[in-house]
């Protein structure tokens, strides 16, 4: 052993220490018995294969098939994903740790350079081995051209609503309202965020994605990485192509909110930004005033405080609200075939709560689209506003409307219920 590799071991071993007593590996046992294990082969000098890892880590057999189960190639993933988001909190440390990608081995280097430069021991066995594409990964699939061109229009539309949002100013009374004043006075940036849903892609032989698919039980890259490890028989049909949608419902409720959250925010200085809910790290929370728009299904950090405050709970689906004193149960008819010449009925909801720094968090949300259409034309009218405000004052509040549509045409809303909500000890 020269003296150049026993300074790398004693670097690397020093490194890998002061990562693992930072916790920011998370609590995984596989993950932190992966980085183990991989540290103890590049301290030998060694780079296992990928049914080594499977069977010193995972506790698989003989007969473990890599094309079958992905549970290898997710956790060495999630675990260089895991050392990336730990560096990015330490832009001035001097080395990293990182793991090449399509292999089974720990690298060191200075910070800030490139993989060509990274410092690691000679050897003693085998090359490292080559892995088939990892399901999760950003990896590049051939998207057909209608897709993009779908996606190329959505972009167009966005920037359409908010040049019209640049453009055209609310009445000074609805940002005077009890609803939108304390964004007005906490002069704090103001951020809106968009109830999105991730979408991932289905291959049938292993190249071309052939359909986009949506699962409620896969709403991030992290759910998909863990369905395959579950599945493993998916591991090879699913793909994540880093996609999320909007309900068409969000996008039209945008054109009555974005000239309200402007005008409303302008005393904070700073434009207010927009922001998908699966985008929103959790400090954001405190930092900003956040305005949600979607569906209830896609309130993600905000579901916990939200209904701990809220008089109501989610029924058997998201779809349907509780009053948690009396039982009463309020349900869209969405699923309800009628074809356009039956009026229909759905729920939407508006509350204003303090959050835990003083900021102010406003929910504008439904249960399918015309609720939310609905209820971003109710925050932007002041009669309604005060009608609110006159049962509640200026304190944390909820309001359910009952919404009834024919078709695509919102006829109209009436109010179901205020109330104050029990706000103080939910942060």
């Amino acid at each position: 052993m020269t003296q150049k590799d026993m300074e790398f071991r004693d670097s690397l071993a020093k490194e890998a220490a002061r990562v693992r007593e930072s916790g920011d590996l998370g609590r995984s046992e596989p993950l932190v018995k992966l980085f183990d294990f991989l540290l103890q082969c590049s301290l030998a000098g060694r780079v296992p294969k990928g049914i080594e890892v499977a069977q010193e880590v995972f506790g698989k057999t003989s007969d473990f098939d890599e094309m079958l189960d992905a549970s290898v190639r997710v956790y060495i993933h999630r675990l260089r994903r895991k050392l990336g988001e730990h560096y990015a909190r330490l832009p001035h440390h001097d080395c990293r740790i990182s793991i090449p990608l399509g292999e089974y081995r720990l690298v060191l280097a200075a910070a800030g350079a490139t993989g060509d430069e990274a410092v690691e021991p000679a050897a003693a066995d085998e090359p490292a081995a080559v892995t088939p594409p990892l399901v999760g990964a950003r990896t590049s699939w051939p998207i057909r051209p209608l897709w993009l061109a779908l996606i190329g229009l959505a972009l167009i539309n966005a920037l359409g609503w908010y040049y019209y949002a640049q453009r055209q100013m609310p009445d000074s009374g609805v940002i005077g309202t009890a609803f939108w004043r304390p964004i007005v006075d906490n002069r704090r940036p103001t951020l809106l965020v968009l109830g999105d849903y991730y979408i991932f892609g289905e291959t049938t032989d292993n190249v071309t994605i052939s359909r986009l698919t949506r699962d409620f039980a896969v709403n991030s890259r992290e759910d998909l990485e863990h369905y395959v490890v579950l599945h493993p028989d998916r591991a090879r049909v699913y793909r994540d192509v880093n996609l999320h949608y909007l309900p068409i419902g969000t996008g039209r409720a945008l054109r009555s909110l974005l000239p309200t959250v402007n005008a409303a925010a302008r005393g904070s200085g700073v434009r207010p930004g927009v922001e998908n809910m699966s985008e929103v790290k959790p400090e954001i929370l405190k930092e900003a005033n956040i305005v949600y728009v979607g569906f209830f299904s896609g309130l993600g950090a905000l579901q916990d405080p939200l209904f701990r405050a809220s008089g109501f709970k989610i029924g058997d689906s998201f779809d349907e609200l509780v009053d948690k004193t009396t039982s009463r149960r309020f349900k869209s008819d969405w699923n309800v075939v009628a074809e356009g010449k039956v009026p229909q009925r759905d729920y939407g909801y508006i509350a204003s709560l303090r959050g835990p720094t003083g900021n102010r968090i406003l929910i504008i949300a439904g249960t399918r689209d015309p609720g939310i259409v609905q209820m971003s034309e109710v925050a932007a009218d002041q009669a309604q506003l005060d009608a609110i405000a006159a049962k509640v004052g200026d304190n944390a509040f909820e309001a359910l409307f009952e919404v009834r549509t024919l078709g695509n045409l919102n006829l109209g809303s009436s109010l179901v219920t205020v109330r104050p909500m029990r706000a103080q000890s939910i942060w």
